[in-house]
């Protein structure tokens, strides 16, 4: 609740003005001057129980005056927002453990989905849709501004839900057919691995996609060779021989995007303040606030406090009326 006109709760010391501040302005017998009104004996201590009422109906008055309001949420509308499409790679690879953060080995699945929710919760406005892939892709959410449900979906990603193989086209071609006509659009797509399954040739898929007007990131997760010195990832081996790095950056060339390469959390993080950059968020516009007007109340309170007096009047006014008749 806040006060349209607070400057006018200055008038609630007006009546210790009257009271004890007023300068003279009539001459008195002494000389000295008063100022007369019929209402200032209500100010003083011998007006007995008025004064309290008197005091409540005055403050009414000038919290009216005031013009309390209470208001709603504002009404935001976000402008220049697009539409984003995450298309997560779910292959049996992602179960490899060469992620770092903060010292800790993660696997790549889950360093991915810490990644995609940070994503979704600092797009608020824009659209989002997810789509995992590895046999075949699926739709796992429609373009949507619901960031709860979005975040829900993305902690159920796990392996193997939809296969172990990697089918890159069938991503881009099903992101293609749900994207908007003439909608900013952004492809994010994630992998570890090489096109391996599925029908659809991902070099044919990103061109469609591109004059279709969407713009395709490919972001390419393993660590490098040497990273780690332990048996399940000797230094001799590549952990991320599978990855086919040149397949991706044809692919972001010709989605006129970007190529990002992803070898611990550290670099997930700035993968994403990168494609906020590319990508700038929509900026919220709070159209206006709804407010409602509470002034009716405390107006309606000193109107009570003031006719309160004149109807306890009315009834001995008639009472001495009526024996005034009798009398007669």
């Amino acid at each position: 609740m806040i006060l349209a006109w607070p400057w006018f709760a200055l008038a609630l010391v007006l009546p210790l003005l009257v009271r004890f501040g007023l300068p003279p302005l009539t001459t008195g017998r002494r000389g000295l001057a008063r100022l007369r009104h019929e209402g200032f004996p209500l100010l003083l201590p011998q007006a007995g129980q008025s004064l309290w009422r008197m005091s409540v109906c005055w403050c009414a008055l000038v919290l009216a005056l005031c013009r309390p309001q209470w208001q709603e949420e504002p009404l935001t509308h976000y402008q220049t927002s697009r539409d984003l499409i995450l298309a997560v790679d779910l292959s049996d690879s992602m179960r490899t453990q060469d992620m770092l953060d903060e010292g800790e080995q993660r696997d790549r699945l889950g360093a991915v989905k810490t990644q995609i929710q940070a994503l979704i919760r600092g797009r608020e406005g824009d659209r989002i849709a997810l789509v995992v892939f590895a046999d075949h892709a699926y739709l796992l959410s429609p373009l949507t501004e619901e960031t709860e449900a979005l975040l829900t979906l993305s902690r159920e990603l796990d392996f193997d839900l939809v296969g172990r193989t990697t089918a890159l086209g069938e991503a881009i071609q099903l992101a293609r057919q749900h994207a908007e006509p003439g909608r900013s659009t952004a492809l994010v797509l994630v992998t570890d691995g090489r096109n391996t399954a599925g029908n659809a040739d991902p070099l044919t898929e990103a061109r469609q996609a591109a004059a279709a007007g969407i713009r395709l990131y490919a972001l390419g997760v393993g660590a490098d060779p040497g990273t780690f010195a332990d048996a399940q990832s000797p230094g001799s081996q590549d952990p991320s021989a599978e990855l086919d790095e040149p397949l991706l950056q044809q692919l972001a060339e010709l989605g006129h995007g970007r190529y990002f390469r992803a070898r611990s959390q550290a670099d997930l993080a700035a993968i994403n303040q990168a494609i906020d950059s590319l990508e700038p968020v929509a900026r919220p516009q709070v159209l206006y606030r709804p407010s409602q007007e509470l002034y009716p109340w405390p107006l309606a309170l000193a109107w009570l406090l003031l006719m309160w007096p004149a109807r306890l009047s009315w009834p001995s006014r008639l009472r001495r009326q009526q024996q005034g008749a009798a009398h007669e």
